[in-house]
Order: structure tokens, then C-alpha cells, then sequence
């Protein structure tokens, strides 16, 4: 049940578990899996799910209408929740040229939540610095791996960088570097 309290972690716990039962499966991802793994350091404005199979949103409103939302385009509102929203950006879920078909099962209580992994969630906050040159993208990256420190694959993080930087030539290095840097400052 959502509250005025509740937070946009809670409500994807909501959302998600209302989803689960109804035999959709979807992930959160982007700024909201950010929230997620460091949520003192970031706060996304709303939690961004992405169905693993295209189900049109006319079939996801009556289940999240239950919950308390509305429907507005894309984007889904509470009234209680105003601090944030839910969003269902299209799929396939993918971080640069990588598809994601692995994905984490959280469970609370009876509630569940399907989110990218934490390496993901810094991919993906990177990305948007690699590709828009957007600095938040680097600084929530930098955030999520400091939080996740012992969940995050460096090794893994630069094949992947190298791979982004080689199959899109526009990408500059410079900002790979700035990552690594940064992640070097902080000792992981």
C-alpha cells in the first residue's frame, strides 16, 4: 500500500509486487536503481521499470489503478506519492550495446523487487556521462560503486567501457579515464 510516507523504494517494492502477481516480470533500472543501491548519495524522481516482455500499458493501468495511480502518458502518479512517480520507459532493458538478461530478486517481507544488478546501476549512471556528457551520470556512478564496493567487478567495468568506446568512436576516453580516476580516489 502506498503511503504519503513512502518512499520511491517502497512504492517499486509496491508496484513490482503487484506486477509479480499478475505474471508480469519487471525491472527497475536507470536513477531509480541508483536510489537503490545509495540512496544517501542519489534520489531519482521516479522508479523506471522495464517489462521484460512489450505489454501495453492499457493492460499494466488497471493493475497499478488498484494500487492508487493514475495514468498521465508514460508516466503513472500517486496521489499520496508526490515526491516521485512510476515510469515504464520500452524495452529491451540494455545498458549501451549490452543487452541485460540477469537481473536481482529482492525480497521484503512479502513484497519482492526485480533490479539490475549494482554493476549495472553504475553502468548505466556512467553511461550517461559517456554518451550526453552529463556529470551527475559520473558522480552517481562513482556513488553506487562506493556504496557497493564489494559488488562491483572493475575488471568488468572496463571490458565493458573498452567495448562501448570501440563499437561507438564518438565516445571520447577521456571520460572512461575521468571514471576510473575517480573510482582510484576512492580506493576501489
Amino acid at each position: 500500500m502506498i503511503r504519503a510516507d513512502s518512499s520511491l523504494i517502497d512504492g517499486a517494492f509496491v508496484v513490482c509486487t503487484a506486477l509479480d502477481a499478475a505474471g508480469i516480470t519487471a525491472i527497475l533500472c536507470g536513477g531509480s536503481a541508483a536510489t537503490f543501491y545509495a540512496p544517501e548519495a542519489y534520489m531519482s524522481a521516479d522508479a523506471d521499470f522495464v517489462m521484460t516482455v512489450d505489454i501495453p500499458l492499457a493492460e499494466v493501468s488497471p493493475i497499478l489503478a488498484r494500487l492508487g495511480f493514475r495514468r498521465e502518458g508514460r508516466i503513472y502518479v500517486h496521489e499520496l506519492a508526490t515526491e516521485w512517480s512510476v515510469d515504464f520507459p520500452p524495452g529491451p532493458l540494455a545498458i549501451g550495446r549490452d543487452f541485460i538478461t540477469e537481473w536481482r530478486t529482492v525480497k521484503r517481507g512479502h513484497e519482492l523487487l526485480h533490479v539490475i544488478s549494482a554493476l549495472d546501476a553504475v553502468r548505466d549512471r556512467f553511461m550517461h556521462y559517456l554518451a550526453w556528457n552529463d556529470y551527475s551520470g559520473l558522480t552517481t556512478a562513482v556513488s553506487v560503486a562506493r556504496a557497493q564496493r564489494d559488488s562491483i567487478d572493475l575488471d568488468a567495468l572496463r571490458a565493458w567501457t573498452e567495448l562501448e568506446l570501440k563499437e561507438t568512436p564518438v565516445y571520447e576516453r577521456k571520460r572512461v579515464e575521468a571514471l576510473f580516476k575517480a573510482l582510484r580516489k576512492q580506493r576501489l
